[in-house]
């Protein structure tokens, strides 16, 4: 009886807080309208803009805070009714733009002065909810913002909306019973990838230019590879985790990082510059390392050395994202750098690492998250192998293991031990200093990797086909940061080759049949660099991007 209550209250909470936003959202609509329409001409110019364009308008005070606001307030609704992607509007953004208008001439000075930013639901903002997609975390307004949010701000940011995210953040489809599901905005029957999938969807649509999501396995990248963004990961403790909830506190090994999303490479390097050029982030969080944006690393015109592979040996890649590391490889050489193949050793071994650090608390944690809630398809298939006895676990692991060895590493049937945590933390560290070693001898500034196995798969997919993460959460075992770049879209001759794509896994035959159909959908291929070099990275996704700018001329572009 008593968990009946719970969950008829949870669903009274669910219902309330959503008729609260719907209304919200109808009056911030009518508020917008300008003679019966949203996207007036004016407003459309504004969105046209390129953002370091925009950028240098506000700053130049050629466009009003206010007046940007308002185009993509009004862009954000018209593609949330599309794609679902905005959880809410944040109230306070007409303040803090009409206040940068009313403020002293210096202001304009202010490196992000009167961006719209969009923001991840986990993410706080004062006064909103940071949810998870979680029912029970209704009604717990944050108390003050995230460091991060706090530190956009002081560069002149304007925070407008949260977006939406898989239930418990723990997956790379993007839904959740709160907030429903977010579509990609290039084929809605196709996730936009998670946990950062609103964020993409919404900067994919056109309805924000700069996004701030996190990272844990992927969550920043994966979406903006399905959604045909710029995405950066950074090394963990270079941008603050204050303020940004978690689905399970003291969770190690495979580590979350602030991440950022948008229109292009430009805009993700102004935005991560602001970041670390200013002080406020430092301030509210002394733990971070006291690492300022390093200008000279960004604007070294020396040509790189790049490794690249586009097969790791554990997962391998469709067709057409194996080509994308082609047209990757073939654009850096045509921008001055030096390609080299190269794999990172024993990526099997990373794989069973991660596999022991995802499940060294039996799913406990997440399985608390999710007492009295209905449980999303997008996390259906882990919480019901996380749920069952170890009798049944050990039955389950057993059949898998002839259908899909992958996944039977993340079907452990022991009792949580420390010690197995500390053998795995133990031979992550090894992992680690390996692979640099590797690195190292090869003399390499970047590596040049696929960015997922798959362009974006129809919605139901990713909770069947988690391990496709290690193309991703190599790269946060390792805590290295890593960008991806959109480069091209899957063609027919993509899809004709699937033909060869290897079947001797129940994984690889999901990704099979996931990809057929997914013609025209965009691809990225990943930068990856060691550890604190992320301006190192940024130089390498924009000469990435604007060789592809060049080659594509005249011709059906990746970048708008």
């Amino acid at each position: 009886m008593l968990c009946a209550h719970y969950q008829e209250k949870l669903q009274d909470s669910l219902e309330q807080r959503q008729k609260e936003v719907r209304v919200a959202l109808n009056r911030l609509e009518a508020g917008l309208n300008e003679g019966g329409e949203l996207l007036s001409e004016e407003r459309l110019a504004i969105l046209a803009l390129p953002p370091t364009t925009l950028l240098q308008r506000l700053r130049e005070g050629h466009l009003a805070p206010t007046h940007v606001l308002k185009a993509f307030q009004a862009k954000a609704i018209v593609t949330t009714y599309r794609v679902n992607c905005v959880t809410e509007f944040i109230p306070q953004a007409e303040a803090w733009a009409t206040a940068l208008e009313a403020g002293p001439p210096e202001a304009r000075n202010l490196p992000l002065f009167g961006l719209p930013v969009s923001v991840k639901d986990n993410i706080d903002v004062e006064g909103r909810d940071s949810t998870l997609g979680l029912a029970k975390k209704l009604y717990r307004p944050a108390t003050c913002h995230s460091a991060i949010v706090h530190a956009l701000r002081s560069q002149g940011a304007v925070p407008f909306c949260k977006t939406n995210v898989p239930q418990t953040c723990n997956s790379y489809g993007c839904s959740n019973p709160v907030w429903g599901e977010t579509v990609n905005p290039s084929n809605m029957e196709r996730t936009c990838g998670g946990s950062s999938g609103g964020e993409a969807a919404l900067v994919g649509a056109g309805g924000s230019v700069f996004g701030v999501g996190a990272d844990l396995a992927g969550s920043v990248r994966i979406p903006a590879h399905f959604c045909g963004v710029v995405g950066l990961k950074t090394t963990t403790g270079r941008l603050s985790n204050k303020g940004i909830t978690t689905a399970t506190k003291g969770a190690t090994g495979i580590l979350s990082a602030p991440g950022l999303l948008g229109r292009d490479v430009e805009i993700v390097v102004a935005g991560m510059r602001a970041l670390l050029e200013g002080d406020l982030m430092f301030q509210a969080d002394p733990k971070l390392v006291p690492l300022h944006w390093r200008h000279h690393l960004y604007t070294d015109d020396r040509p790189l050395r790049i490794g690249w592979y586009d097969h790791d040996g554990v997962f391998p890649v469709t067709p057409g994202c194996q080509r994308a590391v082609a047209v990757a490889r073939e654009a850096l050489q045509a921008a001055g750098h030096q390609l080299v193949p190269f794999t990172p050793p024993e990526v099997h071994q990373a794989f069973n690492i991660m596999a022991a650090c995802v499940t060294s608390d039996q799913g406990h944690g997440l399985l608390q998250l999710l007492k009295g809630e209905v449980v999303d398809q997008s996390i259906s298939t882990n919480a019901k192998i996380m749920a069952a006895p170890r009798f049944v676990k050990a039955v389950q692991k057993h059949i898998m293991q002839e259908k899909s060895p992958l996944m039977a590493k993340f079907l452990s049937n022991e009792t949580a031990k420390s010690h197995q945590l500390l053998r795995a933390l133990g031979e992550q560290e090894d992992y680690v200093g390996q692979l640099t070693e590797a690195w190292t001898t090869a003399r390499l500034d970047l590596l040049l990797s696929p960015a997922f196995p798959m362009p974006a798969p129809p919605h139901s997919y990713p909770t069947k086909i988690m391990a496709a993460m290690i193309t991703s959460a190599l790269y946060n075992l390792c805590n290295f940061p890593a960008g991806v770049v959109p480069v091209t879209h899957e063609t027919q001759d993509d899809q004709d080759k699937l033909d060869d794509y290897p079947t001797d896994d129940l994984m690889f035959q999901l990704v099979k049949e996931a990809t057929r159909g997914a013609t025209g959908l965009p691809i990225a291929a990943q930068v990856v660099g060691l550890p604190w070099q992320e301006e190192v990275v940024c130089r390498g996704m924009r000469d990435l991007q604007d060789q592809l700018k060049t080659a594509q001329a005249g011709t059906d572009p990746v970048f708008p």
